[in-house]
């Protein structure tokens, strides 16, 4: 093959699919665009030597093709990691994946190559390669745009702290190479094909890992929403046992001032007689046991928000019982500017993992500070403070669960309900103090 034609494959193939990567990952950059555009210079410079010197036997660089073939993978392997600031392993099985999709085009070169000399037979073999290459690309460029678009990248955006995607990698490897030693070097000899229905297995074979990976996303996807609505149902349960507690406590208190109505003429009486004898420290001492029986700890409410206010009681309620200082400060309308739903979601897994640190607490001083208001005009601010001992695990910004592998789904859900509502999530650690600020803006059909 002419070394023109080899450069011109090479350029179609990895252009479309440099394109779909960056287009994918550019919202996770660490570094500016001209770094990334650099990067790309560099790998396509570097892939067009490389295909130059594969088919010029007396280069001096020929005998060494195979290890600059490596080199130049693992060049692009760094480049992605330096350039991305995201879950290793995601990158990985995207490039993993755009080496499939161009095996694909390859594949189906080969097969229309050899059907068209097959059935015409006058034109130059690398000729026709390269054009179909060529057009194959074109035709496909934008399939594999929505494909990478509206699976691939709304899935590695909510589920990249998941361990699955640890493994998930494995599957383009392994379709890499059962390609390379099963079907490609089968259907690239003319010879080796002896009717043209044999070129059904090969489309099977495409469209087969196509689905493959569809399914694999919306399994994962799947997965990670079912984690999310686990989570609102929890919130909901607690929510719903809350108003039971509190109407139990309702019938205990109207009982008790029932009781307490039909005991009120015995106890005026019982106070007169202790005025009339002039004793004031029996008078203090019955008064002060009167108020012990009428007392009911009840919490007093913190904010006219109903919802906001059940799971602040709650969590206030168990500190207090567990001997953990808790002060909370809330400024929030009747009516928020964002769901209850996910303010309530939010407010309960930052209160859960407060009150757990605490309760693992064995020697400093235990607390937990809520601050809750509204920033701007339209805003829901909420801020968390606690004390903890034991070890964070942190890894790239994402803070990892001390009772499961992989992140908390409580803090995962606190960041996708941040960005949802075009907000945000800020932890921060120091000195034995865990802090959290999250913002919450209004969805644009409410403003």
């Amino acid at each position: 093959m002419d070394v023109r034609i080899a450069v011109v494959i090479c350029l179609a193939q990895l252009v479309p699919c440099f394109f779909c990567f960056f287009a994918v990952f550019i919202e996770h950059s660490r570094v500016p665009k001209w770094i990334w555009f650099a990067a790309i210079i560099l790998v396509l410079a570097f892939s067009v030597f490389i295909t130059r010197i594969y088919f010029t036997p007396d280069s001096s660089f020929y005998n060494i093709r195979g290890g600059l073939t490596f080199i130049f993978l693992l060049f692009v392997i760094a480049a992605a990691l330096f350039c991305i600031q995201d879950n290793y392993f995601t990158n990985l099985f995207v490039l993993c994946f755009l080496t499939n999709y161009n095996d694909y085009i390859q594949l189906l070169a080969k097969i229309f190559n050899i059907v068209w000399k097959n059935r015409i037979g006058f034109f130059n073999p690398s000729a026709d390669y390269a054009i179909t290459i060529v057009l194959l690309e074109l035709a496909a460029f934008p399939f594999l745009f929505w494909f990478m678009q509206k699976i691939i990248k709304p899935v590695i955006e909510q589920t990249s702290a998941m361990r699955a995607w640890r493994y998930l990698w494995i599957i383009p490897i392994s379709f890499y190479c059962i390609f390379r030693i099963g079907l490609f070097p089968t259907f690239s000899d003319a010879c080796l094909v002896w009717h043209n229905s044999l070129f059904l297995l090969p489309v099977a074979w495409i469209i087969g890992t196509i689905m493959t990976y569809y399914i694999v996303m919306r399994t994962l996807l799947e997965s990670f929403t079912n984690s999310r609505l686990q989570s609102q149902l929890s919130v909901m349960d607690l929510q719903i046992e809350l108003q039971k507690e509190q109407y139990e406590q309702l019938q205990k208190n109207i009982e008790s001032t029932r009781a307490a109505r039909h005991d009120l003429r015995h106890n005026l009486l019982a106070l007169k007689g202790y005025a009339d004898q002039r004793d004031t420290d029996g008078l203090l001492r019955y008064i002060n046991h009167y108020l012990k029986i009428l007392d009911t700890d009840e919490v007093t409410s913190f904010c006219e928000n109903y919802a906001v206010d059940t799971i602040l009681r709650h969590y206030y309620l168990l500190a207090h019982k567990s001997g953990i200082e808790a002060g909370i400060t809330v400024n929030l309308p009747k009516e928020l500017p964002v769901t209850e739903m996910d303010t309530c979601v939010v407010l309960g897994n930052l209160l859960e993992n407060a009150l757990e640190a605490c309760l693992l607490q064995t020697k400093l001083h235990r607390f937990i500070h809520v601050s809750i208001g509204i920033a701007g005009k339209r805003m829901v601010a909420i801020n968390v403070k606690n004390s903890y001992e034991n070890e964070i695990r942190q890894e790239k910004g994402k803070f990892y669960s001390t009772k499961r592998a992989g992140e908390g789904i409580g803090l995962t859900s606190v960041r996708h309900i941040a960005e949802k509502h075009q907000g945000f999530a800020h932890f921060d650690y120091a000195d034995h103090i865990f802090k959290v600020s999250v913002l919450l803006m209004p969805d644009s059909k409410s403003k």
